[in-house]
C-alpha cells in the first residue's frame, strides 16, 4: 500500500461558506462547530458560514475558523479507521496537524489557537508589519535582499514555501523596499500581502512569549503520528519538544518546502490537502511533481479519497 502523509492548510485558505455543508450533511462535523463556538465563547459557526468577508479575514477569526474546517474533516479518516504515515500543517495547520495525531485535544486546540490569534493580532496592532510573496528569486539572491533591504528596518524569510516562493516579513519600510529590489535580484513577481501583522518574523516576540505560557499549561501528549514540524522540517512526536516547537513557531521560518521534501523522502507518494481550499496541493506540484495531492475541503472529496486509499 501507498504512503499517505495528511498535509492541514494554514491562513489564506478561508471562505465565506465554509464548512456549511459538513455542519448540515456530518453530526460529527456538527458536532465540532458546535463544541468550538461553546469553548471559544463567540458563534465562529456563523461567521465561517455567513461572514462578512472581512470579519472572517481577521486573524482572531481566520485561525479558529481553518482549525475547525480541518477538524471535521478529519473526523472522515478517523471514522474510516485510516491512519496517514505523516502529518503538517502550515503555520496554524501545524495545530490541526497535532490533532490528528492524538498528541493535542481538540478543546485545548481551540483555545491555544484563539490565543495563539489574538496574540499575533495584539502584536500586529503594537508594532504594525507587511509580508510579501516572491516569485521566482533565486534562493542564493535571498541573503543579499535580506541585508539590502534590512537596512531599512527589521526583516526576515517567513514561509519557504516551494521552490519558486518565498514569503518575507517584518516592518514596513523593509517589506516595501525589498519588493522594489526583488525584482532586481530575479525575482519574476513581488507581492504584497493582505495581513494584519508580520507573521513568522522577530515582531512576534510579544505574542510568542504570551503563547509560550499557554502552551506550558497545555496538556500533550505523545504523537501517535509523526508530526512534521514547521520549525525544523523534521517529525516530532514527544510532548515537550511539540511545546518548544509550537512557541518558537510565531518568530522562525514555516520550512514548509524542507517539510515536503522530507515527506517525500520517506517513500510518501500520496497527500491529502484536509481542510479548506487546495493551496497546498499547488505548492506540493512545486516541490514534489511526482507525488498525487487530493484537496479534501468536502464530504465528499474527502469520502472518495479515504475510498481510493482502501481499495
Amino acid at each position: 500500500m501507498a504512503k499517505t502523509a495528511c498535509i492541514f492548510p494554514g491562513q489564506g485558505s478561508q471562505y465565506v461558506g465554509m464548512g456549511r455543508d459538513l455542519y448540515e450533511a456530518d453530526p460529527g462535523a456538527r458536532e465540532c462547530f458546535d463544541e468550538a463556538d461553546r469553548v471559544l465563547g463567540f458563534g465562529l459557526s456563523e461567521i465561517c458560514f455567513d461572514g462578512p468577508e472581512e470579519r472572517l479575514r481577521e486573524t482572531r477569526y481566520t485561525q479558529p475558523a481553518i482549525l475547525v474546517h480541518s477538524i471535521a474533516l478529519w473526523g472522515f479518516f478517523e471514522q474510516s479507521g485510516m491512519r496517514p504515515d505523516f502529518v503538517a500543517g502550515h503555520s496554524v495547520g501545524e495545530y490541526s496537524a497535532l490533532v490528528a495525531a492524538g498528541a493535542l485535544a481538540f478543546g485545548d486546540a481551540l483555545l491555544l489557537v484563539k490565543e495563539r490569534a489574538e496574540a499575533m493580532y495584539s502584536a500586529g496592532l503594537d508594532r504594525p508589519g507587511a509580508m510579501a510573496a516572491l516569485i521566482g528569486l533565486p534562493a542564493a539572491n535571498l541573503p543579499r535582499l535580506l541585508e539590502e533591504a534590512g537596512k531599512a528596518g527589521v526583516i526576515a524569510a517567513a514561509n519557504y514555501n516551494s521552490p519558486i516562493q518565498i514569503v518575507i516579513s517584518g516592518e514596513v519600510e523593509p517589506v516595501e523596499a525589498a519588493v522594489e529590489k526583488a525584482r532586481e535580484l530575479g525575482a519574476k513577481r513581488a507581492i504584497k500581502l493582505n495581513v494584519s501583522g508580520a507573521f513568522h518574523s522577530p515582531l512576534m516576540e510579544p505574542a510568542e512569549k504570551r503563547l509560550a505560557a499557554r502552551l506550558r499549561e497545555t496538556g500533550f501528549s505523545d504523537a501517535r503520528i509523526p508530526v512534521v514540524s514547521n520549525v525544523t522540517g523534521a517529525p516530532v512526536s514527544k510532548p515537550e519538544e511539540i511545546v518548544d516547537l509550537l512557541g518558537r513557531q510565531l518568530t522562525s521560518p514555516v520550512l514548509w518546502n524542507q517539510s515536503m521534501q522530507f515527506i517525500r523522502e520517506q517513500g510518501v507518494t500520496s497527500f491529502a490537502e484536509v481542510g479548506p481550499g487546495a493551496v497546498l496541493c499547488g505548492l506540493l506540484k512545486r516541490i514534489v511533481p511526482d507525488a498525487e495531492c487530493t484537496s479534501c475541503s468536502d464530504g465528499k472529496s474527502a469520502t472518495e479519497f479515504l475510498r481510493g486509499v482502501s481499495a
